[in-house]
């Protein structure tokens, strides 16, 4: 054991072990494998009752399910929560004949752990009197976290295993993510630059000696993994920065971000984001999803925007909705949205569609059809009006003598540049009903906007007959989709989730009970009788076991159950599965929910 600086110790494990002391009680980055409960360098410790990890390798962390089990709360970082929690899951699963996972999946703790809390990237985490925030520093593994504090006057970092000395790197092969690819390489490199611009006292990794940061000490790694970069792709490697494109003195996009995003300003250093997406050369866009926060620091250097107030999303899906965790921790900025989308916002885990975001965003606002929303002097209305997603807004602003209609994902900018009418994203699970394909160029056509800003291709001056020919192709996609499903109404056949449990999917612990709600939906314009017969595996009990009703045309009728789940369990999973008869017709078990231990 080894003093850093008063208070704050190294401890050299299976990997580097960081002790912050206070009052005779002790907080551990990362914990090795042999400084555990009782083990001789644990005497040396004050009472150990927080254990903060970088990442999921069990070099770091093979001891942190005992220091639980002690009695210890352990934060594990958010984007690597399935590898803490799940870690026999995801062994049992592995197929080693999938080749193309180049990362270690395996390579995680003996035992589930079930931690105290998450970092949450941006974010604060308080210990006896110390602030310590949550750091992405994503290279070695797509989440690692980094933990930035102040001890003794001195500015310290422990940022894992993204290096070991200020010209090394403990391994590499972790950083290729996937077969063949330099994902994981930029991210090395775009975190050791935001590591260079912290201006820290010292750095603390996660394997090899503390060392005091000095200016350019990080400049020969960064040099070498550049030249990596340039010599495998043959061309030198640039930087990420957002590029901000002005369309009026107050509304702005970033063009270069993944899905874009639109700022609102005033003149008194306070904005509106439509949608934030991904502003990063390589994002971590696969599950799990990560912002890496390379926007909000030209926000005022460019723009003298201060403070992002309000958050409007166009819908739920990640690459839209990506930053606003970092919005939140920075600003404290509120989000506003239509009724029909705050609960997939808020519980994205009840739902089973494509590309939600982890984490839950608290709805501040929510705005009714024909209500403005109103900002600094500027009217949005948010309505709700399905397209690429059932979950979907249309977003209208006046601003500068123009008129803004943002139309998210339903088409996109490149389709008007290209001169081509076609869907830009056809996506079934999104549940679009099939009416809707014909309804977004009319509601465009409704709204007369001077500018589209579209969530891919940026923002595009409102043609009105380009518009007009892409509603006759939408007429057209839309007619053919109604001529071959061989279904009363053709949104049957397009949609998997009209019979919907909710939640989908739930974690359960042996002998617990859970409600769930059965939500049909007929999308017939005349009402049908409807029968529900509930199933599950053996010792599941559900009640009631049956359901009935008539539902009426172009609605949505629900029934609650309650399941309860035995003290034994001899499967991980254990489906509640909806034997659905319709209008006389058996279809049989075409809707379930998923219960998992």
């Amino acid at each position: 054991m080894e003093q850093i600086a008063p208070g704050l110790c190294w401890i050299d494990d299976t990997c580097s072990v960081y002790a912050l002391a206070h009052a005779g009680e002790t907080l551990l980055i990362d914990c090795g494998t042999r400084l555990a409960p009782g083990s001789e360098i644990a005497a040396g410790l004050g009472r150990v009752n927080r254990v903060l990890l970088t990442h999921f390798h069990r070099d770091q962390c093979s001891s942190a399910a005992a220091w639980r089990d002690a009695g210890a709360a352990v934060t594990v970082p958010f984007a690597e929560k399935r590898f803490f929690e799940e870690a026999d899951l995801l062994r049992a699963s592995y197929d080693i004949y999938d080749n193309y996972t180049s990362y270690y999946p395996a390579f995680g703790s003996l035992r589930d752990i079930q931690p105290s809390g998450y970092a949450h990237d941006y974010e604060r985490l308080e210990w006896r009197g110390f602030s310590i925030d949550v750091v992405p520093l994503p290279g070695h593994t797509f989440g690692s976290a980094g933990y930035l504090f102040e001890v003794a006057g001195q500015r310290v970092l422990a940022c894992g295993d993204l290096l070991s000395a200020p010209d090394r790197i403990h391994e590499y092969f972790p950083a290729q993510w996937k077969y063949m690819d330099f994902q994981g390489h930029a991210h090395l490199l775009e975190s050791l630059r935001a590591v260079d611009s912290m201006e820290l006292d010292w750095i603390l990794p996660g394997h090899g000696a503390p060392f005091r940061a000095t200016p350019g000490a990080l400049a020969p790694l960064r040099a070498r993994l550049e030249r990596i970069w340039e010599l495998f792709h043959g061309s030198p490697y640039e930087y990420f920065r957002p590029r901000l494109r002005e369309l009026t003195p107050h509304v702005w996009e970033v063009s270069n971000s993944v899905a874009n995003t639109y700022i609102v300003r005033n003149d008194r250093g306070g904005a509106v984001l439509i949608d934030c997406g991904y502003v990063s050369n390589a994002p971590v866009a696969a599950n799990p999803h990560r912002f890496i926060d390379n926007l909000t620091p030209y926000l005022q250097r460019e723009l003298g925007v201060e403070r992002v107030e309000w958050f409007l999303p166009t819908h739920y899906h990640d690459d839209h909705l990506a930053g606003y965790a970092a919005l939140r921790a920075r600003y404290g900025t509120k989000v506003a949205c239509s009724p029909e989308l705050r609960d997939i916002l808020e519980h994205p885990e009840r739902f089973e569609m494509p590309c939600t975001v982890e984490r839950a965003i608290p709805i501040d606002a929510t705005v009714n059809r024909g209500e403005a929303f109103e900002w600094s002097g500027f009217r949005f209305h948010i309505e709700q009006q399905p397209g690429q997603t059932l979950y979907h807004h249309l977003i209208r602003l006046e601003a500068d003598g123009k008129v803004f209609l943002s139309v998210g994902d339903n088409i996109s900018g490149v389709s008007f540049r290209e001169k081509r009418d076609f869907v830009y994203s056809f996506i079934p699970k999104n549940r679009t009903p099939v009416s809707s394909y014909g309804d977004m160029p009319r509601q465009i056509l409704a709204h007369s906007p001077d500018f589209l800003l579209t969530g891919h291709g940026g923002a595009v001056v409102c043609d009105r007959a380009a518009v007009e020919r892409w509603r006759a192709w939408m007429d057209e996609w839309q007619g053919c989709f109604e001529a071959i499903i061989d279904r009363p109404e053709a949104s049957m056949g397009m949609d998997r989730q009209w019979v919907e449990f909710y939640p989908y999917r739930v974690r359960v612990r042996p002998g617990s009970r859970v409600r769930f709600t059965v939500k049909v939906t007929n999308h017939e314009a005349v009402p049908r009788a409807c029968r529900l017969e509930f199933r599950s595996v053996a010792g599941v009990t559900i009640a009631p076991d049956c359901a009935e009703s008539d539902v009426p045309a172009k609605a949505v009728w629900q029934c609650d159950l309650e399941v309860s789940f035995p003290a034994v369990f001899s499967t991980h999973s254990l489906p509640v599965l909806a034997d659905v008869t319709w209008n006389g017709r058996h279809l049989g078990e075409i809707a379930e929910a998923i219960a998992y231990w």
